[in-house]
């Protein structure tokens, strides 16, 4: 059993692990696997059963990127992550969209959009060689997604160290991306022998994918660095100088939606474009 200022620090630690799920998006299975305990061990210390062991309040504490005395003595560091003080708390709308653009449920979505479009694009080689490039990218994407997911993380005993295998992945899939529709024309002619004049033709939307794919790029770049920025003490910087960037979490806090938008926006102009290649056909067929 617990003492009653150890429950204290057990109640607390349940609060911010409701601010973690609410902030971050981690279930409490991500939190259990950080800290390298079981869903019922988690519930025992919780409900005052047993003690929090120091290797696991030390653990606790870097995900939250508190110290540990930040924990036990409940100073205003923690103030930033409990439920409470979330902008968005109790919205329905906030919600949802953290469920939309969560990787579990966003990356299907995407992939099977895609795939619907590369059918949709079956007769026009041009329209088909751009949407087969995302396709085939984010496919790559969310099998990457999974291998860390389920192969990787569980073996990383750091949150920097998972958001680097994490964000250094996406960035790697985004300049993948950008090199493709950088090169699509050279191989569309080498996969089609040179036998499709389509894929010659110009298309509309390829600058603005170029961009939003540049965007994407960024996005991933400056997570990452935000990373390395917000971990400075990991790196030899002296704590108390670098704990003025623990707060430096805007690509952290906002990643999922920043990279959302930029990815629907260009499933919806790889449509477009395909719409109007379709009406220009038919345009021409009727002189």
């Amino acid at each position: 059993m617990q003492t009653p200022q150890e429950y204290e620090v057990s109640q607390r630690i349940g609060l911010l692990i409701k601010g973690l799920k609410h902030k971050r998006g981690m279930s409490r299975e991500d939190i259990c696997r950080h800290l390298g305990i079981g869903m019922r061990t988690l519930d025992n210390y919780l409900n005052g059963v047993s003690s929090f062991k120091l290797g696991t309040l030390m653990k606790f504490a870097d995900l939250c990127r508190v110290k540990l005395a930040d924990i036990l003595d409940d100073t205003e560091a923690l103030s930033r992550l409990y439920p409470d003080n979330m902008k968005d708390k109790g919205s329905i709308l906030a919600l949802l969209m953290t469920t939309v653009v969560s990787a579990t449920v966003f990356e299907p979505i995407t992939c099977i959009l895609l795939f619907v479009l590369v059918y949709l694009c079956k007769e026009d080689q041009n329209s088909l060689s751009l949407t087969l490039i995302f396709a085939v990218v984010l496919s790559l994407d969310a099998v990457m997604v999974f291998y860390l997911k389920n192969i990787v993380f569980p073996v990383v005993e750091s949150y920097y160290i998972e958001n680097i295998y994490a964000y250094g992945g996406q960035l790697i899939s985004s300049l993948l991306l950008l090199f493709l529709l950088k090169y699509r024309m050279a191989l569309s002619v080498f996969f089609t022998r040179g036998k499709s004049a389509s894929v010659f033709e110009k298309n509309y939307v390829e600058g603005p994918l170029y961009f939003l794919a540049l965007t994407l790029v960024l996005i991933d770049f400056f997570a990452l660095m935000e990373n390395f920025l917000r971990n400075l003490d990991r790196l030899g910087m002296d704590e108390e100088a670098s704990k003025i960037f623990w707060e430096v979490t805007f690509f952290f806090d906002h990643f999922a939606y920043l990279k959302a938008f930029p990815t629907l926006l260009c499933i919806t102009l790889l449509y477009i474009g395909l719409l109007a290649r379709k009406k220009s056909r038919q345009q021409l067929s009727h002189f």
